[in-house]
């Protein structure tokens, strides 16, 4: 279940940090600047890269991992 995580880009780092936050897949794609369709696709790459199958899964190892900060800026 527990991949390296090493192998997400920047992107795929920031989409994990807002996951933990409990953004939806719309308000990611907003803070973002992407589509909906766009986190959609690239959630089903990170859930992949990582050997988990959910976003609460993907919350917890994201947590455990130390991989919810994502180099976001506050606003």
């Amino acid at each position: 279940m527990h991949k390296p995580s090493s192998t997400l880009t920047q992107r795929e780092h920031q989409i994990v940090a807002l996951v933990v936050e409990g953004r939806s897949n719309r308000e990611i794609a907003t803070r973002l600047g992407l589509s909906a369709q766009t986190v959609k696709n690239q959630l089903s790459v990170i859930l992949d890269k990582l050997g988990v199958t959910s976003r609460v899964q993907l919350a917890v190892y994201a947590v455990r991992h130390h991989l919810d900060g994502g180099g976001l800026e506050e606003e």
